[in-house]
């Protein structure tokens, strides 16, 4: 009897990590206050002034390869769908474009004799504003003594950003009618732990002929903006909006995603991880594991 072990996964691609440690999705929230701006022809016009507050969020995944080819150093080119960056201030939202390879976070570690470590994440590949504006840059820097930056590795870890002399965020944007540069000085951050998704069905064994509906169930008045799943990067046939259907909030406040049929969907290949990925109009991101084995 043949068997294959069909994988369900998020943002956690087990299959493409080294090592006995899992992958982790890293979500930081950031406050900061506008701190200089640099706008010759006004084109802010008063949208965004000194003293304002700024909210941020930046999210990568652990299991993305560090590419520095050489030690001290950690260069990181997050996949698709795995990284975030977004600051919001006052009516202005600048964000990092969804699916992007277009942020990359370097890291420098501090050498243990009081030499500045470094925690910088950039994103080149940006949503434009609704005026046409382009925004060419958005950056998040931390520069000194702290706890991420104690090794080369992507930290698990919020910073604590007093212990930085330098903790900057800077957007860098370009407009129809002239360019323009914000700096925010980053006041505090946290780590965000998004409540657990549930998948059904639960990890188990299907014979052959086998059919069956799959569900994502959220956490309590979650808004939910797209549903996707993968084959080695490869989108199948199950999505939101698409093949899958949103359920309405009934009884416990919790809205779900319901696929029918999901087992057509499913490529019948040994060791084949299906990765899904659930994004909330928030930005939050949601991953789940399940591991169907199907007798054939």
């Amino acid at each position: 009897m043949k068997r294959a072990v069909l994988f369900l996964s998020g943002l956690i691609l087990s299959a493409f990590v080294s090592g006995p440690a899992a992958a982790e999705v890293v979500r930081v929230r950031v406050t900061a206050r506008v701190s200089h701006i640099s706008d010759t022809n006004n084109v802010l016009a008063g949208k965004v002034v000194i003293g304002q507050r700024v909210n941020g969020l930046y999210v990568y995944n652990t299991n993305t390869p560090n590419q520095a080819p050489f030690p001290g150093f950690g260069d990181y080119r997050p996949y698709a769908n795995e990284a975030r960056v977004r600051f919001a201030m006052g009516s202005l939202v600048f964000e990092s474009a969804q699916p992007t390879q277009g942020i990359g976070i370097l890291v420098r570690a501090e050498n243990g004799s009081g030499n500045p470590g470094l925690f910088n994440v950039m994103s080149s590949d940006n949503k434009p504003l609704a005026d046409g504006t382009i925004v060419a840059q958005l950056q998040l820097l931390l520069d000194g003594l702290g706890n991420v930056t104690q090794s080369v590795a992507l930290p698990t870890v919020a910073p604590i950003v007093q212990t930085y002399g330098t903790r900057q965020i800077v957007v860098r944007a370009n407009a129809p009618t002239g360019s323009y540069i914000i700096d925010a000085q980053v006041e505090a951050a946290e780590l965000v732990i998004p409540d657990a998704i549930v998948v059904t069905p639960a990890s188990g064994t299907f014979v052959a002929n086998q059919h069956f509906d799959a569900a994502v169930i959220l956490p309590r008045n979650s808004v939910v903006s797209t549903a996707q799943a993968t084959v080695n990067g490869v989108p199948v046939g199950l999505s939101y909006p698409g093949t899958c259907q949103l359920q309405p909030q009934v009884g416990t406040g919790k809205p779900s995603i319901l696929c029918p049929s999901a087992d057509a969907a499913i490529p019948v290949q040994p060791d084949s991880p299906i990765d899904w990925t659930v994004t909330l109009t928030n930005g939050t991101v949601y991953t789940e594991s399940v591991t169907w084995e199907r007798s054939l």
